[in-house]
């Protein structure tokens, strides 16, 4: 022993040297290793599937939502204009391959209350069925799938509204007609005619104006300075209106009932941008048009491809561009017209049709007259046979000239075949192509509770309850 050293000091300072491991140390390790590693891939893989999986379930619900096109310029039943053709990818209400009725597929979207006619001010909280005994007047289309429709609905007297009195109503799909929700309405009894440009901004009217800047949520009375409103259209982005002076009107700017014995002596028309209810003339040469003692119906518009055309109340045409707001007198109409001219997209020309006097026990004639200068001179365009007496004019590529009559529908194909393609017992007031392909024509009848629609250009028609 070392001096100075203890046996204990001498032990901890001797050399260590480790034992070897037991046999087969080793190669227990690196199995254990493996079976680890081959458990971690396990997992990992079994991720990655579980990823792979959420994928392909969650593209085509993604690719499966409906996404509805653009909102484009307001395009009204019955004013000749058009909108893109609808996605091909859309599937429109299989229309009847023949003519005559055709009922409408029940609507099946459930929806919760809401009071018909709905007073301004009222916020539509996510819309609800379509009130009792709707009728609809008038139907705009602001895209192949959203529109709107107003009308009456209920018995006067019992109206779920603040004044009992008003029943007007109000409706709106977003699936080509197929389904409808109602939605609030003016609180008045004094519109029938229903336009909106974008979907947000619209404008009831007939004979009193009523606008929305939220779409169609609140409703607010326009002050018409005690005129009337007898037609509305919207392009661009613009309303375009029709007031008129009437003789039962008061001065305090509450319109009278058209339904009153009455006549208009002054028509002027006017402007307003789409978010303002400012209304202002469009110029000198369309303000305070007169023919005398005019019946209630005394002027006519119509907007197209960047212009507008005004029927004077002395059947005088008017025209100007919807971009400069400059207007003047074009010519006159080729007949005694009300609510009969139209402008046609695929021809690129104004359209007229006049309902000749037919011959005692024979057909009712219509002859149709063509303007390609903006209606300074028109061109025969020849005569046919029509189901009754001609009430709206329209026209598709497919069919230039489409007439609603006191019989029904009627076409003239761009193949030049003429032909009765809906029939019905006091037949359209309206019908007018809201695209090239898609078309809406509101029956005589509005106790029917349907409008009727065109998917192929106006060559097979279906009808479609308003209702929920």
């Amino acid at each position: 022993m070392t001096p100075g050293r203890d046996g204990l000091d001498d032990w901890l300072g001797r050399e260590v040297r480790p034992l070897p491991p037991p046999a087969g140390t080793f190669e227990l390790i690196n199995k254990r290793a493996r079976r680890r590693k081959l458990r971690k891939l396990a997992v990992t893989l079994t991720s990655a599937a579980a990823v792979a999986a959420a994928a392909v379930f969650a593209v085509p619900t993604v690719m499966a939502r409906h996404l509805s096109p653009s909102h484009q310029n307001g395009v009204a039943v019955g004013n000749g204009s058009t909108s893109p053709t609808p996605n091909a990818l859309s599937t429109p209400p299989t229309a009847t391959p023949t003519p005559g009725r055709t009922k409408s597929p029940s609507p099946t979207t459930p929806a919760s209350t809401l009071t018909p006619g709905s007073a301004s001010g009222v916020t539509a909280a996510g819309g609800g069925p379509v009130p009792p005994n709707f009728q609809p007047t008038s139907v705009t289309f602001v895209s192949a799938y959203e529109g709107w429709t107003i009308g009456q609905a209920g018995t006067p007297g019992t109206c779920a509204n603040a004044d009992p009195t008003i029943c007007t109503s109000m409706a709106r799909t977003n699936d080509r007609g197929r389904t409808w929700t109602g939605v609030p309405a003016p609180s008045t009894k004094l519109v029938s005619g229903i336009r909106f440009l974008d979907g947000v901004n619209g404008w009831a009217f007939g004979p009193q104006l009523w606008s929305t800047h939220d779409r169609g949520s609140t409703w607010t009375q326009v002050d018409t300075h005690g005129q009337e409103v007898i037609d509305l259209e919207t392009a661009g982005t613009q309303a375009y209106a029709v007031f008129a002076t009437c003789s039962n009107d008061p001065p305090n700017g509450n319109v009278g009932d058209p339904a009153q014995p009455h006549s208009c002596t002054s028509f002027t028309l006017k402007s307003a941008a789409a978010a303002a209810d400012a209304w202002s003339p469009v110029g000198s040469a369309t303000t305070g048009l007169t023919v005398g003692a005019s019946n209630w119906v005394g002027a006519y518009l119509v907007l197209g491809s960047g212009r507008g055309w005004l029927l004077g109340p002395d059947d005088s045409l008017y025209s100007g561009s919807l971009a400069s707001g400059s207007w003047q007198k074009v010519g006159s109409a080729p007949c005694q017209l009300t609510k009969l001219l139209t402008w046609v997209k695929p021809t690129g020309s104004l359209v007229a049709a006049c309902n000749r006097q037919a011959a005692s026990g024979g057909p009712t004639g219509v002859t149709v007259y063509t303007s390609t200068d903006d209606g300074a001179t028109w061109a025969n365009g020849g005569s046919t046979t029509s189901s009754g007496a001609v009430t709206s004019l329209s026209g598709s590529p497919s069919a230039p000239i489409i007439l609603a009559t006191s019989g029904g529908i009627d076409i003239r194909a761009s193949a030049g075949q003429e032909k009765q393609v809906a029939s019905l017992p006091g037949g359209f007031s309206y019908v007018g192509m809201t695209g090239d392909n898609q078309g809406v024509a509101v029956p005589v009848d509005t106790s029917l509770h349907e409008i009727w629609m065109t998917f192929d250009g106006g060559l097979q028609w279906t009808a479609y309850k308003v209702s929920s």
